[in-house]
């Protein structure tokens, strides 16, 4: 027998409010204004991986995965502010500081951003007890 059409599966973000706060992006875009745009943009991230991180079947050591996942990403936005400065030829031979202490602001959103996009995204690996 073959699965009705009308079921949906749960793990599937939902595509109507997707379509909506693109909608939202684009008028925002359109007239310009700042303040909607961002919460617009930070809808469009959060919907389907707040959705995925519900919806999931979680396995064993998710938690700690997704916390490692976290300790790396907040280092990107400080190996981005070095790697931003290597234009110059004194940064070159040694570090320069200014660079590094400029990503220092997206350090916490970063480790926030890390664990939420693993534990919404992360596939199940063979080998991968499910819970």
């Amino acid at each position: 027998m073959s699965a009705p059409e009308d079921e949906q599966d749960p793990h599937t973000p939902l595509w109507p409010p997707l379509l909506a706060t693109l909608c939202v992006l684009l008028v925002a875009t359109r007239v310009r204004e700042q303040k909607l745009v961002l919460s617009a943009l930070a809808t469009l991230v959060a919907l389907p991986t707040l959705w995925r991180v519900l919806t999931r079947r979680w396995v064993r050591g998710d938690v700690l995965r997704g916390l490692a996942m976290g300790y790396l990403a907040s280092h990107v936005p400080l190996l981005l502010g070095a790697c931003s400065t290597l234009d110059r030829p004194e940064c070159r031979i040694r570090l320069c500081l200014d660079g590094v202490l400029a990503g220092v602001p997206y350090v916490p959103w970063a480790a926030l951003l890390g664990p939420l996009l693993y534990w919404a995204w992360g596939t199940v690996g063979a080998g991968r007890r499910v819970l």
